[in-house]
């Protein structure tokens, strides 16, 4: 019976290739879970009178009857709803498109476009995050109605370390 070994070489080579094994199967367990969850949209056109009624994925189906930068007002026949698609998407007025993506806050944030033909264009911002962000007073700012400066009138902080204001300088007397 043949009795094998490493050498000091050997070794080192089974041991680096070993990291390199755990160091790739770490990395790509890594990537799955920082990628987004898939979203199944129903085929089924939700109407847009009902949006506000469910949660969840939906698809709506309809026209772009106005555009506003990054925002569209996407109308059928049973109502309309300000569509959020991202910088990346702008459709022309007019055209008919089914959106999918999730309604929040009064519209639908879309995840998908698609247009007559069955050409699909993923938009979009990404994932969102607590309404409140990390930390803030809410999504109206500082001087929002719930903001810590809520009412204040709005003046420069002052710098750290720099003179005080010039205090005012009293007119002088007329001279007689």
């Amino acid at each position: 019976m043949a009795k094998f070994g490493f050498s000091g070489m050997g070794k080192v080579g089974l041991g680096t290739a070993l990291g390199l094994a755990l160091g790739a199967a770490g990395g790509a367990g890594a990537v799955s879970l920082t990628r987004p969850a898939v979203e199944l949209a129903p085929t089924v056109a939700t109407p847009v009178a009902r949006l506000a009624a469910g949660d969840g994925v939906v698809t709506v189906k309809g026209r772009v009857a106005e555009v506003y930068g990054d925002r569209f007002v996407l109308q059928d026949a049973s109502g309309r709803t300000m569509v959020d698609a991202g910088r990346d998407a702008v459709p022309t007025k007019g055209a008919t498109l089914a959106v999918q993506g999730r309604f929040d806050d009064g519209q639908l944030r879309a995840s998908y476009l698609i247009d007559p033909a069955g050409k699909v264009t993923p938009v979009g911002r990404g994932p969102r995050h607590d309404k409140r962000g990390p930390g803030g007073p809410g999504r109206e700012g500082p001087d929002g109605p719930r903001g810590p400066r809520a009412g204040a009138p709005c003046a420069p902080a002052p710098v750290p370390g720099a003179a005080p204001a010039p205090a005012a300088v009293p007119a002088a007397a007329p001279a007689r």
